[in-house]
């Protein structure tokens, strides 16, 4: 009898990470929350999405594709992971490309479930980042926008809407807010790539940031100036005057607060591990490109999380 890729993966560490994302431990770990979450979906809907007419306990047909639900969390990591076309992603798993598209979305479904139970989704809404700062005392945050590439809308105002002058090419972005763990606190919505990233800020977090319970450091880059909440202390390297050149106390201080805010960098480039993601996104149903940062997001929070990036204190003048 074949083995399911969940299991051949699992024989090689160095394989079972390039396919999944995951070491064999993280994953074990998201195991039990995508089992709970998977049977709570399936009992109420099918593969295509649809609600069944009556709840029942869901059971695994000995003949499906994925067979055990680790071999169906192994193919919705794998996807997000890799970004194959489906009918590459369907051939792996031996099914057609129709159920490949239905697994893709039902079982993304899942993970965002999973991921939640594991309180390990970051807030998208200003209501769930009030939340996330509700806590007494200092707290230092970074925050900063990242954009990912999109296929060209074929409609001339998409095109006008969806271009990045920065990227030169069609993209989404988000704006993120991370802790000095490096755990992703905060994805905004889904914008165009030719918003601006201050734009973004005022916009979804402005007030948010503002009327905190905690007293909050924000460190941010140039791209941001003039954007500075009331009741909060922001941290942001010197520009360069015109014809003059910084001093050396002053290159001095960038270089700390570099030192600091590099972890945002860090964070996101984590995320972009999963290549749907950092490549082109080709699925539009159920809207996917607009929440599948967020997921990603969640998937470094909860890696992060079992195993915390160790950063040097820096203390900022």
């Amino acid at each position: 009898m074949e083995l399911g890729k969940y299991e051949n993966w699992s024989r090689n560490p160095i394989r079972f990470v390039a396919m999944t994302g995951y070491v064999l431990e993280d994953f074990l770990g998201l195991l039990p929350y995508f089992e709970k979450a998977h049977h709570q979906y399936f009992s109420k809907h099918d593969t295509t999405g649809k609600r069944k007419k009556q709840q029942r306990k869901f059971v695994i047909y000995h003949n499906s594709p994925l067979p055990t639900v680790a071999d169906r969390l192994a193919f919705i990591l794998s996807f997000t992971k890799l970004n194959p076309i489906q009918e590459q992603h369907a051939d792996w798993f031996n099914m057609t490309q129709k159920q490949c598209n239905e697994f893709i979305h039902s079982l993304t479904i899942v993970l965002e479930d999973a991921l939640e139970d594991a309180c390990a989704m970051p807030a998208t809404t200003a209501e769930g980042l009030v939340g996330k700062l509700a806590v007494e005392g200092e707290i230092l945050l970074m925050h900063d926008g990242t954009e990912r590439e999109i296929p060209r809308p074929v409609d001339d105002e998409g095109q006008k809407e969806n271009y990045s002058g920065k990227k030169k090419r069609h993209t989404l972005k988000n704006g993120v807010i991370i802790s000095t763990i490096c755990l992703i606190l905060f994805v905004g919505a889904t914008v165009s790539g030719a918003t601006h990233d201050k734009k973004i800020a005022d916009l979804q977090y402005l007030d948010v940031l503002a009327g905190a319970v905690a007293k909050i450091i924000l460190l941010q880059d140039t791209g941001y100036q003039g954007f500075a909440p009331d009741g909060i202390r922001i941290v942001q390297p010197l520009k360069k005057p015109k014809g003059k050149e910084l001093t050396q106390a002053q290159k001095d201080e960038n270089r700390a607060i570099s030192t600091v805010r590099i972890m945002v960098e860090h964070a996101i480039g984590s995320t972009k591990r999963y290549r749907i993601v950092k490549d082109e996104c080709r699925l539009r149903k159920n809207k996917y490109p607009y929440k599948i940062f967020a997921i990603c997001a969640a998937l470094h929070n909860f890696r992060v999380e079992r195993k915390p990036f160790n950063y040097p204190v820096i203390k900022l003048t």
